[in-house]
Protein backbone atom coordinates (compact mmCIF):
# COMPACT_ATOMS: atom_id res chain seq x y z
CA UNK A 1 0.00 0.00 0.00
CA UNK A 2 3.02 2.24 0.42
CA UNK A 3 4.41 1.48 -2.55
CA UNK A 4 1.45 2.46 -4.50
CA UNK A 5 1.09 5.69 -2.21
CA UNK A 6 4.21 6.61 -3.64
CA UNK A 7 4.28 6.18 -6.96
CA UNK A 8 1.39 7.88 -7.47
CA UNK A 9 2.91 10.91 -5.62
CA UNK A 10 6.32 10.60 -7.72
CA UNK A 11 4.17 10.45 -10.47
CA UNK A 12 2.14 13.60 -10.13
CA UNK A 13 5.07 15.57 -9.58
CA UNK A 14 6.32 15.06 -12.87
CA UNK A 15 5.04 18.05 -15.23
CA UNK A 16 2.21 17.56 -17.34
CA UNK A 17 3.54 17.70 -20.74
CA UNK A 18 5.65 15.03 -19.91
CA UNK A 19 2.37 12.93 -18.48
CA UNK A 20 0.79 13.14 -21.98
CA UNK A 21 2.35 13.07 -25.76
CA UNK A 22 2.42 16.59 -27.37
CA UNK A 23 -0.67 17.48 -29.59
CA UNK A 24 -0.91 20.18 -32.47
CA UNK A 25 1.45 21.56 -34.84
CA UNK A 26 4.24 24.50 -34.79
CA UNK A 27 4.11 26.85 -38.05
CA UNK A 28 7.13 28.78 -38.41
CA UNK A 29 8.76 31.15 -41.76
CA UNK A 30 11.36 33.47 -42.12
CA UNK A 31 10.09 37.23 -42.23
CA UNK A 32 13.12 39.91 -43.16
CA UNK A 33 15.89 37.13 -42.08
CA UNK A 34 14.11 36.26 -38.74
CA UNK A 35 12.17 32.88 -37.66
CA UNK A 36 7.98 33.08 -36.87
CA UNK A 37 6.15 30.93 -35.41
CA UNK A 38 3.13 30.03 -34.19
CA UNK A 39 0.84 27.42 -32.75
CA UNK A 40 -1.33 28.64 -36.29
CA UNK A 41 -0.16 30.56 -39.30
CA UNK A 42 1.33 33.46 -38.31
CA UNK A 43 0.36 36.61 -39.81
CA UNK A 44 4.24 37.36 -41.00
CA UNK A 45 3.72 33.86 -42.67
CA UNK A 46 1.18 34.91 -44.96
CA UNK A 47 1.86 34.79 -48.91
CA UNK A 48 5.83 33.12 -48.10
CA UNK A 49 6.84 29.59 -48.02
CA UNK A 50 6.60 27.74 -44.58
CA UNK A 51 6.91 24.45 -42.91
CA UNK A 52 4.38 22.69 -40.36
CA UNK A 53 6.34 21.09 -37.47
CA UNK A 54 5.53 18.81 -34.20
CA UNK A 55 6.11 20.57 -30.68
CA UNK A 56 9.25 18.40 -31.06
CA UNK A 57 10.91 20.29 -33.98
CA UNK A 58 10.14 17.00 -36.77
CA UNK A 59 9.09 18.65 -39.70
CA UNK A 60 6.04 17.11 -40.99
CA UNK A 61 5.01 19.06 -43.84
CA UNK A 62 6.65 21.56 -46.28
CA UNK A 63 4.94 24.31 -47.95
CA UNK A 64 6.24 26.11 -51.08
CA UNK A 65 5.59 30.43 -50.99
CA UNK A 66 3.02 30.73 -54.02
CA UNK A 67 4.25 31.16 -57.43
CA UNK A 68 4.62 35.06 -58.66
CA UNK A 69 2.97 35.63 -61.81
CA UNK A 70 5.77 35.40 -64.10
CA UNK A 71 5.78 32.01 -62.88
CA UNK A 72 2.82 31.10 -63.17
CA UNK A 73 2.76 32.18 -66.80
CA UNK A 74 5.91 29.79 -67.26
CA UNK A 75 3.75 26.79 -65.55
CA UNK A 76 0.88 27.74 -67.83
CA UNK A 77 2.71 27.97 -70.92
CA UNK A 78 5.02 24.73 -69.70
CA UNK A 79 1.51 22.84 -69.39
CA UNK A 80 -0.18 24.00 -72.49
CA UNK A 81 2.82 23.08 -74.65
CA UNK A 82 2.99 19.80 -73.18
CA UNK A 83 -0.35 19.04 -73.31
CA UNK A 84 0.09 20.11 -77.11
CA UNK A 85 2.88 17.71 -77.44
CA UNK A 86 1.25 14.88 -76.27
CA UNK A 87 -1.93 15.46 -78.37
CA UNK A 88 0.31 16.05 -81.38
CA UNK A 89 2.06 12.49 -80.45
CA UNK A 90 -1.67 11.11 -80.45
CA UNK A 91 -2.55 12.56 -83.60
CA UNK A 92 0.45 11.03 -85.15
CA UNK A 93 0.02 7.86 -84.11
CA UNK A 94 -3.42 7.95 -85.32
CA UNK A 95 -2.48 8.91 -88.78
CA UNK A 96 0.24 6.41 -88.64
CA UNK A 97 -2.22 3.30 -87.69
CA UNK A 98 -4.84 5.19 -90.18
CA UNK A 99 -1.77 4.85 -93.06
CA UNK A 100 -1.05 1.09 -92.67
CA UNK A 101 -4.45 0.25 -92.34
CA UNK A 102 -5.14 1.93 -95.44
CA UNK A 103 -2.10 0.73 -97.88
CA UNK A 104 -1.49 -2.59 -98.16
CA UNK A 105 2.68 -2.30 -99.85
CA UNK A 106 4.11 0.82 -101.66
CA UNK A 107 2.67 -0.64 -104.79
CA UNK A 108 -0.42 -0.28 -103.69
CA UNK A 109 0.04 3.73 -103.06
CA UNK A 110 1.27 3.94 -106.57
CA UNK A 111 -1.54 2.02 -107.82
CA UNK A 112 -3.79 4.50 -106.12
CA UNK A 113 -2.23 7.38 -106.98
CA UNK A 114 -2.01 6.45 -110.45
CA UNK A 115 -5.98 6.18 -110.30
CA UNK A 116 -6.22 9.18 -109.04
CA UNK A 117 -4.42 10.96 -111.50
CA UNK A 118 -6.10 9.15 -114.58
CA UNK A 119 -9.13 11.23 -113.63
CA UNK A 120 -7.80 14.09 -112.88
CA UNK A 121 -5.97 14.11 -116.14
CA UNK A 122 -9.19 13.69 -118.30
CA UNK A 123 -10.67 16.48 -116.90
CA UNK A 124 -7.46 18.90 -117.74
CA UNK A 125 -7.25 17.36 -121.64
CA UNK A 126 -11.36 18.36 -121.84
CA UNK A 127 -10.70 21.69 -120.03
CA UNK A 128 -7.10 22.10 -122.70
CA UNK A 129 -9.20 21.41 -126.06
CA UNK A 130 -12.57 23.18 -124.78
CA UNK A 131 -9.66 26.32 -124.42
CA UNK A 132 -7.98 25.78 -127.51
CA UNK A 133 -11.96 26.02 -128.99
CA UNK A 134 -12.27 29.09 -127.12
CA UNK A 135 -8.84 30.42 -128.96
CA UNK A 136 -10.12 29.23 -132.30
CA UNK A 137 -13.50 31.81 -131.74
CA UNK A 138 -11.49 34.64 -130.29
CA UNK A 139 -8.69 34.55 -133.57
CA UNK A 140 -12.09 34.53 -135.62
CA UNK A 141 -13.20 37.91 -133.84
CA UNK A 142 -10.23 39.54 -133.75
CA UNK A 143 -10.00 39.33 -137.63
CA UNK A 144 -13.87 40.80 -138.11
CA UNK A 145 -12.89 43.36 -135.50
CA UNK A 146 -10.00 44.43 -138.18
CA UNK A 147 -12.15 45.61 -140.68
CA UNK A 148 -13.50 48.39 -137.88
CA UNK A 149 -10.02 49.70 -136.83
CA UNK A 150 -11.05 53.06 -138.80
CA UNK A 151 -15.18 52.82 -138.01
CA UNK A 152 -17.22 52.31 -135.10
CA UNK A 153 -17.12 48.41 -134.30
CA UNK A 154 -20.91 46.87 -134.21
CA UNK A 155 -22.27 46.53 -130.57
CA UNK A 156 -22.77 42.80 -131.44
CA UNK A 157 -18.98 42.31 -132.09
CA UNK A 158 -17.92 44.27 -129.12
CA UNK A 159 -20.29 42.01 -126.79
CA UNK A 160 -18.90 38.70 -128.28
CA UNK A 161 -14.78 39.98 -127.95
CA UNK A 162 -15.92 41.01 -125.00
CA UNK A 163 -17.61 37.19 -124.00
CA UNK A 164 -14.81 36.07 -125.38
CA UNK A 165 -12.53 37.44 -123.11
CA UNK A 166 -14.45 36.50 -120.04
CA UNK A 167 -14.56 32.77 -121.04
CA UNK A 168 -11.10 32.63 -122.32
CA UNK A 169 -10.60 34.02 -118.47
CA UNK A 170 -13.03 31.09 -116.62
CA UNK A 171 -11.54 28.47 -118.80
CA UNK A 172 -8.17 29.07 -117.67
CA UNK A 173 -8.80 29.18 -114.06
CA UNK A 174 -10.30 25.67 -114.59
CA UNK A 175 -7.12 24.73 -116.09
CA UNK A 176 -4.86 26.43 -113.44
CA UNK A 177 -7.32 24.35 -110.71
CA UNK A 178 -6.93 21.49 -112.70
CA UNK A 179 -2.78 21.60 -112.70
CA UNK A 180 -2.72 22.31 -109.09
CA UNK A 181 -5.00 19.08 -107.88
CA UNK A 182 -2.94 17.15 -110.06
CA UNK A 183 0.51 18.52 -108.06
CA UNK A 184 -1.28 18.02 -104.73
CA UNK A 185 -2.65 14.69 -105.70
CA UNK A 186 1.33 13.77 -106.53
CA UNK A 187 2.28 15.59 -103.11
CA UNK A 188 0.03 13.92 -100.95
CA UNK A 189 0.97 10.53 -102.62
CA UNK A 190 4.43 10.79 -102.43
CA UNK A 191 4.35 11.75 -98.91
CA UNK A 192 1.99 8.85 -98.07
CA UNK A 193 4.46 6.42 -100.11
CA UNK A 194 7.75 8.18 -97.74
CA UNK A 195 5.88 7.90 -94.23
CA UNK A 196 4.75 4.18 -95.27
CA UNK A 197 8.74 2.90 -96.24
CA UNK A 198 9.47 4.86 -93.10
CA UNK A 199 7.16 3.31 -91.11
CA UNK A 200 7.52 -0.43 -92.83
CA UNK A 201 11.68 0.27 -91.64
CA UNK A 202 11.69 1.08 -88.65
CA UNK A 203 9.42 -1.95 -87.44
CA UNK A 204 11.95 -4.24 -89.95
CA UNK A 205 14.64 -2.77 -87.73
CA UNK A 206 12.85 -3.04 -84.51
CA UNK A 207 11.67 -6.84 -84.53
CA UNK A 208 13.65 -9.94 -84.83
CA UNK A 209 13.22 -11.52 -87.90
CA UNK A 210 10.15 -13.52 -88.51
CA UNK A 211 8.29 -12.83 -85.08
CA UNK A 212 4.97 -12.11 -85.13
CA UNK A 213 3.68 -10.08 -82.19
CA UNK A 214 0.15 -11.46 -81.01
CA UNK A 215 -0.73 -8.03 -78.84
CA UNK A 216 0.63 -4.39 -79.31
CA UNK A 217 0.67 -2.08 -76.07
CA UNK A 218 -0.90 0.68 -76.00
CA UNK A 219 0.70 4.36 -75.18
CA UNK A 220 -0.97 6.33 -72.73
CA UNK A 221 -4.03 8.57 -73.56
CA UNK A 222 -4.84 6.24 -76.81
CA UNK A 223 -8.28 5.14 -76.39
CA UNK A 224 -8.34 1.56 -74.70
CA UNK A 225 -8.71 -1.55 -76.46
CA UNK A 226 -7.36 -0.29 -79.59
CA UNK A 227 -5.17 -3.18 -80.36
CA UNK A 228 -5.70 -5.80 -77.77
CA UNK A 229 -6.78 -9.04 -79.54
CA UNK A 230 -6.36 -7.58 -82.93
CA UNK A 231 -5.14 -10.14 -85.51
CA UNK A 232 -1.87 -10.44 -86.19
CA UNK A 233 -1.38 -8.57 -89.46
CA UNK A 234 -3.79 -5.40 -87.61
CA UNK A 235 -1.33 -5.99 -84.68
CA UNK A 236 2.11 -5.81 -87.29
CA UNK A 237 0.49 -2.51 -88.58
CA UNK A 238 -0.53 -1.14 -85.74
CA UNK A 239 3.39 -2.04 -83.87
CA UNK A 240 4.42 0.32 -87.59
CA UNK A 241 2.53 2.83 -86.24
CA UNK A 242 4.32 3.05 -83.11
CA UNK A 243 7.59 2.95 -84.48
CA UNK A 244 7.02 5.57 -86.73
CA UNK A 245 6.15 7.71 -83.92
CA UNK A 246 9.13 7.08 -81.87
CA UNK A 247 11.04 7.49 -84.69
CA UNK A 248 10.95 11.14 -85.19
Amino acid sequence: MRRRILFLAVWAAFPAWSQTPPKGSVFCCTDNGHQVCGDVLPMQCYGKGYKEMSPQGTVRRLVEPPLTPEQLARREAEERARRAELARQRAELRRNQSLLETYSSVADIDARRDRALEGVDQDLKRAEARQGQLLKKREGLEREAEFYQKRAMPAPLTAALRESDSELAAQGSVIEAKRREIEAIRTRYEQDRQRYIALTDSLSRGAPRGTRPARVAVPAGFPAGAAAHRPVNENMRFQKARAGLGGR
